[in-house]
């Protein structure tokens, strides 16, 4: 349970918005004037999926503007491996493909428009065309695909293959194996750097990050970082890569050009999943606790500086932060809490919490999410509940009345002059939310000056 903070901060922060809800209120009666409610914190719907369509892993095609989940069956419910692809326009279910055994993971060739899924317990990758949804080829790889990666340069996908401690590299164009890359013990998850060319997946049995060269298909180097490595990230701001040590309570930061560690960076319990925020340039590691040496009373998100390389805010979190997306749309930072069934959202300008939007209660388990920037959505992959929630993001900074300020009489004037701010294509109440959310995060972000 997390404790809630008091004092002259927490005091000053409770004393400003409540001077603006008074002005809201005053507003109100002025003018008559609907104000949002909490209901409509954020404009939140669910995509239902043909049951038993359990979905696990997420991935959003750009090209053809299509959303595709990767569904593993329930406990007890029949054995149907699907992937789902959805129209990223109407949020409609277009259809649902079967495939082999334990789909998870997924990446995107976007040079011919081919999707990729990992099958887990079938030791292969699928091929699916990005424009007919149709199955092109069923691919052969390792013993436990785990995770993919896409290279842009040589046009090529990795597949960490967890048990057999390899990675397959598949050629783009043929989808053949050209190559089948040993690495340590236990790769469950990769990435790809465009600027160097490389490669890099953590071994969680061996405490290392093998380095593999997209020229060459070959290891080049063999890092030592913390115990467990258990994610991974890179950093296109800095040309380093970041990896989370579960069992160490840390994260270590690589070079990527001399393959080094340059620094050891001490975070919170049990670090996962990882994000990068590009407008301050801060790296989101999700500390989900167990098995390191601390233990704290609620998870937590520690926030890393891309300059420093040291930890500048500790984020409060739900139960179980499992993954991050960035929002184009309104600069804002998105991730899931999965067993306390919500998204928290944090302005990424200021790496300040804005809200948690609640998914609903009882069986609902979010484990995965994605971000749409062509119509502004953010995704979440609802295993136990069998649909996606789909979130709506905006920039909610709309002069409304035109006089080249954006302040509370926008708000006013909203009601009178329909607006879609949020750009959802949607004019309701939701708009009237979201630019009052936006005229909110102005007080929070001068109360966090101050703060730090």
């Amino acid at each position: 349970m997390i404790q809630p903070r008091t004092g002259p901060i927490q005091a000053r922060t409770a004393a400003r918005s409540t001077c603006l809800v008074l002005r809201q209120v005053a507003l109100a009666i002025l003018f008559g004037i609907v104000l949002p409610t909490t209901a409509l914190a954020q404009d939140l719907r669910f995509i239902p999926l043909p049951p038993p369509a359990s979905p696990r892993d997420l991935l959003y095609n750009p090209i053809s503007n299509k959303l595709y989940t990767a569904n593993t069956p329930q406990t007890g419910a029949p054995s149907a491996e699907s992937v789902t692809v959805i129209n990223g326009s109407t949020s409609t279910v277009i259809t649902t493909i079967p495939v082999v055994a334990g789909p998870r993971d997924f990446c995107h060739n976007t040079q011919n428009n081919k999707v990729y899924v990992a099958n887990y317990f079938a030791d292969s990758v699928t091929v699916i065309d990005g424009v007919t949804d149709q199955i092109l080829a069923v691919i052969p790889v390792g013993d436990g695909p785990r995770a993919l990666a896409y290279n842009s340069v040589n046009n090529r996908i990795y597949c960490a293959n967890e048990f057999s401690g390899n990675v397959t590299v598949i050629d783009g164009v043929s989808n053949s194996v050209v190559a089948t890359v040993p690495v340590g013990s236990t790769p469950r998850v990769i990435c790809y750097n465009p600027i160097s060319n490389k490669i890099y997946t953590p071994n969680a049995g061996s405490q290392s990050v093998s380095v593999i060269s997209g020229a060459t298909n070959a290891v080049i180097a063999t890092v030592p970082v913390g115990n467990v490595p258990r994610g991974i990230l890179f950093n296109p701001q800095n040309n380093r890569v970041y990896c989370s040590n579960y069992g160490s309570d840390s994260v270590s930061i690589i070079d990527a050009v001399t393959n080094a560690v340059v620094a050891t960076v001490p975070v919170g319990d049990g670090p996962t999943a990882m994000g990068h925020n590009p407008v301050l340039n801060t790296i989101y590691v999700s500390n989900v606790g167990a098995p390191g040496p601390n233990t704290p009373p609620a998870c937590t998100v520690s926030v890393i500086s891309g300059s420093t390389n040291a930890v500048v805010a500790t984020l409060p979190a739900g139960d179980e932060p499992t993954a991050f997306v960035f929002s184009s749309n309104d600069d804002t930072m998105y991730w899931i809490n999965e067993w306390s069934h919500s998204v928290s959202v944090v302005d990424a300008k200021t790496d300040t919490p804005l809200r948690v939007i609640s998914l609903g209660t009882g069986t609902i388990q979010p484990v995965d999410m994605c971000y749409n920037p062509v119509n502004g959505l953010v995704y979440t992959a609802n295993r136990l509940t069998l649909n996606i929630g789909v979130i709506s993001t905006g920039a909610c900074a709309v002069d409304v009345d035109g006089n080249g300020t954006i302040d509370i009489d926008d708000l006013y004037r909203l009601n009178q002059q329909p607006v879609d701010v949020n750009a959802d294509s949607v004019v309701n109440a939701e708009d009237i939310s979201c630019l009052e959310r936006f005229l909110r995060k102005d007080e929070i972000a001068d109360m966090t000056a101050g703060r730090r």
